[in-house]
């Protein structure tokens, strides 16, 4: 059974939604090398002005949360990731903070996800966004404007209500709680995401040793069902598969009544 995304649903207009997200900063002589060895991405190799993506693993290599990764300077990164889970990261980060001069701090800042056809190309510079980056979705073409206080660029329609969540759903990006839990396994989300988050040559860092074992096996795990619904459908959370004692997770099938998507 695979878990590979499809195509996300073509969108027209532009169109721009807040998208909640969580962001820290993590500033200091020691905040490259520090966060290095705690995410799976090369930090190192990270060039100011760039963004990647990342994951923050526990020590067994299960799910603690998606990372995006911003470095704006030499010594300084900032990282969002899914409303509600910053303070899980700042807590788990803040732990192996053991003489390294490193300061991690939360910031209440916002973020625009702005998503269509040609949305890479929109005016952005009346936004106010401190951090401007694509669309991380897979399939998906946008972009995303973090800063204290953002702005729809003004060529943007406000997005239908659901839209946005469609969207994510049938690009099959992961997110807390649903497909991100503490018994999830990088390669259960999808080979996809290994490949966008994961370094298999820059060193050690916690929660290495299951996700590079799986790997050099081919990545061969259960895989998260999906399954594609048709629109005008009301919302469920019934699960349609077995338990997770069978060889595949469950899932839990999300569906936009007005949209379309498919859900873990």
């Amino acid at each position: 059974m695979s878990n590979e995304v499809s195509p996300a649903p073509a969108v027209g207009a532009v169109v721009a939604a807040e998208w909640n997200r969580d962001v820290l900063s993590v500033t200091g002589p020691d905040s490259i090398s520090f966060l290095q060895g705690q995410l799976s991405a090369d930090v190192e190799a990270l060039e100011v002005g760039s963004s990647t993506l990342s994951l923050l693993l526990d020590p067994g290599g299960k799910m603690v949360a998606v990372l995006r990764l911003w470095r704006t300077d030499e010594r300084i990164v900032f990282i969002d990731t899914d409303a509600g889970s910053g303070a899980q990261v700042q807590d788990r980060l803040s732990r192996f903070l053991l003489r390294t001069d490193a300061e991690i701090t939360a910031h209440g800042w916002q973020c625009v996800a702005v998503r269509g056809e040609s949305s890479a190309s929109v005016d952005v510079s009346q936004t106010s966004a401190v951090l401007v980056g694509p669309c991380v979705w897979p399939g998906t073409e946008g972009l995303d404007l973090l800063g204290p206080s953002v702005s729809p660029p003004a060529s943007a329609e406000p997005a239908p209500e659901g839209l946005l969540e469609a969207l994510r759903i049938r690009s099959g990006w992961p997110t807390a709680a649903a497909e991100v839990t503490d018994d999830v396994i990088p390669a259960e989300i999808g080979s996809w995401l290994i490949g966008a988050a994961v370094s298999f040559t820059k060193g050690c860092y916690v929660g290495q040793e299951l996700t590079a074992r799986i790997d050099s096996r081919g990545g061969n795990t259960p895989r998260n069902l999906r399954r594609a619904l048709p629109g005008g459908m009301s919302a469920s959370s019934d699960s349609r598969v077995a338990s997770r004692r069978s060889r595949y997770s469950s899932t839990k099938c999300l569906i936009c009544s007005r949209h379309g998507c498919v859900s873990r």
